[in-house]
């Protein structure tokens, strides 16, 4: 009985030093085998291998190889309790404030330190509720997913739930909503039955969205199958050319190649050619790809007049776009300073969340472009460029800071964003177009501006003159010859 009970308390420090060996192996090898580049988007430079972390251990991302040591102390099985996720909280918050900045390390550490919290979240619910009682409510984070129950149409129209069909990203079969589980990502909306949640390898898109920033600018940036190693680029699958079911299909919006399960042959249209060739039409691009798109869809990101200047003078529709966006620029200096546009909310009504549309005319969206290739996007601006001239127009506050043409005298009130009308860029005046045409295009108050500095300069002289003493006249005319 007694050798039976010091096995048993010998068994922690043998699990310990197994991983202690087996992370000192790893990192041992990844070293002779020197930094290679990795054929997946979700892989990084220098980390080791989903392989290489011990089955039944904690999915998460895969871990640098400078904290190959320290996975015992930050992943652990599902079987964890809560005093040892906080350990493993506290540990990672304190690597994190260690690690530099901007570095792989770092960022890693960030994304397992969140995934960590999610799970003592978790852990907390299910032990809040009675013992036997299955927690379908609680977030499950894996490789920065976020994952919900999913209820399609509610839990009281199952008929509905039932007519529609939902597929799992991860084994592509069919989601039995009547009868079978599912989690949707809050925030990419990856879709996997429940016992598939282990299994995901994909990087949530909101996670790739949040590091890159802006949508690949590149059309097409292809490498080839021999830079994957003939692997499937998301889930590491051998592509065989000769079996049509492991067929290489490429991604016309990352240039990678994935197997039939991560791409489905879905289509989209792909921002890099909408940004340099105006083009909308659908290409087939893989699932992690329409994911990352929609997440760009409605984030004002495009600089489209830096990127592609060009554009503007072949495309009619951008042209009458940006003449409209500009005018709503001028409109808002005006809203903003007036009390009954603030007390009535006119600009949140009119805009709702297409704010930036009225703040500059620099950036667009995905969701703009499209508009405004089907016509969309002018017909909703000029329905908000009415009611906000109509409001300018009829109140007292704006009137008072309207403008009248000088060089015609016309009692005529103008607006910087009326047809026929110009600005000066130096004074900020306003006159008519054909007024300033005939001045050939010289400012008057920029012309009386000019000469008020002369008179001034020429005053300041000769009182500078006169200050001078008697003797030192000739040295003050010499230095002025």
């Amino acid at each position: 009985m007694s050798s039976w009970r010091d096995s048993l308390t010998n068994i922690p420090g043998t699990v310990a030093n197994f991983i202690n060996e087996s992370a000192s192996t790893a990192s041992s090898y990844l070293h002779s085998q020197g930094p290679t580049r990795s054929p997946t988007p979700t892989a990084t430079v220098g980390s080791v291998s989903e392989e290489s972390v011990p089955q039944g251990e904690y999915k998460a991302l895969p871990i640098p190889v400078s904290l190959v040591k320290e996975q015992w102390r930050l992943i652990f099985t599902s079987d964890a309790n809560i005093q040892d996720l906080n350990a493993a909280i506290a540990h990672c918050r304190d690597l994190v404030l260690v690690s530099e900045e901007c570095s792989e390390e770092r960022r890693w550490l960030v994304r397992h330190l969140v995934d960590l919290r999610y799970s003592l979240q978790e852990l907390e619910e299910a032990q809040a509720l009675a013992s036997d009682v299955v927690v379908m409510n609680a977030i499950k984070a894996v490789v920065g997913h976020h994952f919900v129950p999913h209820h399609p149409h509610g839990r009281k129209n199952r008929l509905q739930a039932a007519a529609k069909r939902f597929y799992c990203d991860h084994c592509t079969t069919i989601i039995w909503s009547v009868v079978q589980a599912s989690y949707i990502c809050s925030d990419c909306g990856y879709l996997v039955h429940q016992k598939c949640i282990d299994n995901v390898k994909r990087v949530c898109a909101h996670v790739l969205v949040s590091e890159r920033q802006h949508p690949i600018s590149e059309i097409c940036p292809e490498i080839g199958l021999a830079a994957q190693n003939y692997k499937c680029a998301e889930c590491g699958t051998l592509l065989n050319l000769k079996s049509s079911w492991i067929e290489p299909r490429l991604c016309d919006y990352s240039g990678l190649y994935y197997c039939p399960s991560c791409n489905w042959n879905d289509n989209c249209f792909v921002p890099a050619r909408i940004i340099h060739n105006w083009d909308f039409s659908p290409r087939r691009v893989s699932r992690a790809a329409l994911q990352e798109i929609r997440l760009f869809l409605d984030r004002a990101l495009i600089r489209l007049e830096e990127d592609n200047p060009k554009l503007f003078v072949f495309v009619e529709k951008l042209c009458a776009v940006k003449k409209l966006r500009q005018n709503l620029v001028h409109m808002r200096h005006y809203l903003a300073a007036c009390k009954l546009a603030m007390e009535h909310k006119l600009v949140e009504q009119q805009m709702a969340g297409r704010r930036h549309l009225a703040q500059s005319n620099e950036f667009y969206s995905l969701s703009d472009l499209t508009q405004v290739e089907s016509g969309a996007l002018t017909e909703f601006l000029q329905g908000v460029f009415k009611a906000f001239g109509d409001h300018i127009r009829s109140c007292d506050m704006c009137l008072a800071k309207a403008y009248i043409c000088e060089i015609c005298s016309n009692n005529e009130v103008i607006f910087p964003f009326d047809d026929g009308c110009i600005k000066c860029e130096q004074c900020n005046s306003i006159y008519h177009r054909v007024c300033l045409t005939r001045k050939n295009m010289i400012c008057p108050k920029c012309v009386r501006i000019q000469e008020r500095r002369l008179q001034l300069g020429r005053l300041k002289s000769t009182e500078d003159a006169k200050d001078v003493p008697e003797g030192h006249s000739d040295v003050v005319e010499l230095s002025l010859v």
